[in-house]
C-alpha cells in the first residue's frame, strides 16, 4: 500500500465531522467468514431453499442440505471475532469523528468491536423477529449458537418448533436476517446517515447487493467525499475520490494511526 494514498485518506478523515462506514462482506471474510456470492461463496455450495427463508424451515424440520448449512455457519461464526479492521473503525467512534456503520453483515461484529451506531440492513444472525408483534430481541452468542447446534444435530425431517424461542407476545418467530426477496430493514434510517455524511468509507463491498448498493452513491450525490478500501478492485469508479487496494484489517489501522498523529492524539 502506498503511503501517499494513506496518508491522503488519513488526512480527509481527520478533516471529517460525520464520517460513516459502509461495510460488506469483505470486511467479515477477514474474521473467518464465508462470504456468500463470491465464488466458492455460501450460495455457490447452497440453495437458499436448503435452509429457508429466515431460518423458518426449522419449525418443521431441515433438511440434510439445510443442516449441513447451519454446521458451517456454527463453525465460522463461532470461531470468528473482530478483526482489526472492526477494532480502528470502533476507535474512529471513540475519537468521535465515525458517526456510525451502515452494514451488509449480519454477524454482530461491529457492535461487538465497540460500535454504538450499527444499522444492519441485512439483519443480524442472532437476532429473531415475531411473526405476530413484529417485536425482536437477541440472544447471547453462547446461547445462540448452543440452540443452532441442537437445530443442527437434530434428525432429518424433525419438528423443531419447540426449540424455536417464542416472543414474549407468545408468537412464533424467525431468525432476523433478510432472506431473498425481502425488504432491506431500516434502509430510510440508512439512506439518511448516507445523505447528511461528509466522507464514507467504502469497505469490503462488491456493490453488487441492491438496494444496499445505493449507500454510497447517495453520500456521493449530497456531496461526502468517498474513500474505497478493498483489495479485490475498485467496484464504485464513478464515485470514489479515493481507492486504496488493500484489506480494511490492514489499511485502516494504519489510517487511524496517522489520524492520530494528525489530530495530536497519538
Amino acid at each position: 500500500m502506498e503511503g501517499k494514498l494513506l496518508k491522503e485518506a488519513a488526512a480527509i478523515i481527520a478533516e471529517a465531522k460525520n464520517l460513516v462506514a459502509f461495510s460488506g462482506a469483505g470486511v467479515s471474510a477477514e474474521s473467518g467468514i464465508p462470504t456468500f456470492r463470491d465464488p466458492g461463496g455460501i450460495w455457490d455450495r447452497f440453495s437458499p431453499d436448503d435452509f429457508g427463508t429466515g431460518g423458518l424451515s426449522m419449525l418443521t424440520g431441515l433438511s440434510q442440505r439445510g443442516s449441513e448449512f447451519l454446521k458451517e455457519m456454527l463453525t465460522s461464526f463461532g470461531k470468528a471475532e473482530p478483526n482489526p479492521g472492526h477494532i480502528a473503525l470502533a476507535e474512529l467512534e471513540r475519537m468521535g469523528i465515525l458517526r456510525s456503520v451502515i452494514t451488509q453483515n449480519v454477524d454482530n461484529l461491529s457492535i461487538e468491536a465497540g460500535n454504538t451506531r450499527v444499522i444492519e440492513v441485512h439483519g443480524n444472525f442472532y437476532r429473531f423477529r415475531c411473526l405476530v408483534c413484529g417485536g425482536k430481541f437477541k440472544l447471547a452468542k453462547e446461547d445462540f449458537l448452543s440452540l443452532l447446534e441442537r437445530i443442527a444435530d437434530a434428525p432429518e425431517g424433525e419438528d423443531l418448533s419447540g426449540l424455536i424461542p417464542r416472543c414474549r407476545c407468545g408468537g412464533v418467530t424467525r431468525i432476523d436476517v433478510v432472506g431473498f426477496g425481502e425488504p432491506v430493514e431500516d434502509f430510510a434510517q440508512a439512506e439518511a446517515e448516507a445523505r447528511s455524511c461528509d466522507v464514507m468509507l467504502a469497505l469490503g463491498t462488491s456493490g453488487v447487493v441492491t438496494p444496499a448498493a445505493f449507500i454510497p452513491r447517495f453520500a456521493k450525490r449530497a456531496g461526502a467525499r468517498v474513500i474505497e478500501i478493498n483489495p479485490t478492485g475498485c467496484y464504485f469508479p464513478e464515485i470514489v475520490d479515493l481507492y486504496i487496494g488493500e484489506k480494511t484489517g490492514v489499511a485502516l489501522p494504519m489510517i487511524v494511526e496517522v489520524v492520530r498523529r494528525i489530530r495530536g492524539t497519538a
